[in-house]
């Protein structure tokens, strides 16, 4: 008698594309790395901006845990756009936009910093977010 086993028993995700909604376009991409002694890995979780191609994606950071890089995309992508909405506030044209854009891991971090500065919006009690677990920037 044969036991019922699929290779897909033995696969492991490596890989997650973060999108808004089901049909949303992909905003970051979460890779999984083990390192060390097979039976007891060092885990990692790298987390950069998206894009079609490898090579124009940008690191935003290395984090402990598929949640903290789940949450360091998620703060790219609201922090990106924040970013584009002041600088398209201040007319700015798209050739300074594009010189003066901070890495993605800047980006990042001046976001979580100003979201513990101030009050959380649509918030009565003036508390602050609390920020997301802490992710390691490298470039």
């Amino acid at each position: 008698m044969s036991a019922n086993w699929h290779p897909v028993a033995n696969a492991q995700p490596t890989e997650w594309l973060l999108r808004q909604g089901a049909a949303g376009a992909p905003y970051a991409v979460v890779r999984r790395f083990a390192f060390g002694d097979p039976n007891r890995p060092d885990v990692w979780f790298r987390v950069v901006t998206w894009a079609p191609a490898s090579a124009g994606r940008e690191l935003i950071g290395w984090c402990r845990t598929l949640e903290a890089a789940a949450a360091a995309g998620w703060d790219h992508r609201c922090a990106a756009e924040s970013w584009r909405h002041h600088m398209a506030a201040r007319r700015t044209d798209p050739a300074t936009m594009a010189s003066t854009r901070p890495s993605a891991a800047d980006l990042v971090r001046f976001y979580r910093a100003a979201l513990r500065r101030t009050p959380s919006a649509g918030s009565m009690s003036g508390a602050a977010r609390t920020p997301a677990p802490a992710m390691k920037g490298r470039r």
